[in-house]
């Protein structure tokens, strides 16, 4: 089953703050990445779907490039508090790890092109290649810790955490991407039971999977 995202309607013209005039052009980019890649972004076109001036861009973005780095960093503060319920619990936290995943899905659910466009581009632009690498490297990081403390606490499988908060993640972002990256979306719900699944099935000892 698949959900349609729907266009957001036309901008009214109104004095905003300049963090809400910021966010105002970061949103703006959202929306064009739900139906085109990163490449046919322009200043021109990222303003026009604004209530904002083509000079405003300035004010906040050097360039295209700088705004989409900006853009995922932003994502990544958001996506990093979206599992603070597991990365901060005690014990196995079957349930926490459900709550985490359902905040991302909930993330992706409006910010999926981002990460869609990004993951597409990134092989063939260095900068991108390195920001989008950077950005999986610090869920590498903060998984790998989680599975470590559950590992010393007797409710984890004894793996190699690095490698499987690795791939666990890889996994997620291309399911994540797959569901969430374009207009016609997979059922959260659906997407919410395999990835916890997997997950709980990967990193929990039997005796506590439910």
């Amino acid at each position: 089953m698949t959900e349609t995202r729907t266009k957001k309607p036309s901008v009214l013209r109104r004095r905003r703050s300049p963090g809400e005039s910021r966010q105002e052009i970061l949103d703006e980019v959202v929306e064009l990445l739900w139906d085109r890649p990163i490449r046919d972004l322009s200043i021109v076109t990222i303003m026009r779907g604004t209530g904002l001036s083509r000079p405003a861009f300035y004010q906040y973005f050097k360039n295209v490039p700088v705004l989409i780095e900006e853009l995922l960093r932003d994502l990544e503060v958001e996506m990093h508090e979206a599992a603070t319920a597991w990365f901060l619990s005690e014990g196995p936290a079957n349930d926490k790890i459900r709550e985490s995943l359902g905040a991302i899905i909930a993330v992706c659910r409006s910010h999926g092109p981002v990460f869609r466009a990004i993951s597409e581009s990134a092989p063939h632009d260095a900068k991108l290649e390195a920001s989008w690498a950077r950005f999986m490297g610090s869920w590498d990081d903060a998984v790998e810790a989680r599975i470590r403390k559950g590992q010393a606490e007797g409710f984890y499988q004894d793996c190699d955490a690095a490698m499987v908060a690795r791939a666990l993640n890889r996994m997620d972002a291309s399911i994540l991407i797959d569901g969430f990256g374009r207009r016609q979306q997979r059922d959260p719900e659906v997407v919410l039971d395999a990835l916890h699944t997997i997950w709980s099935r990967t990193l929990m000892l039997p005796a506590y999977f439910d």
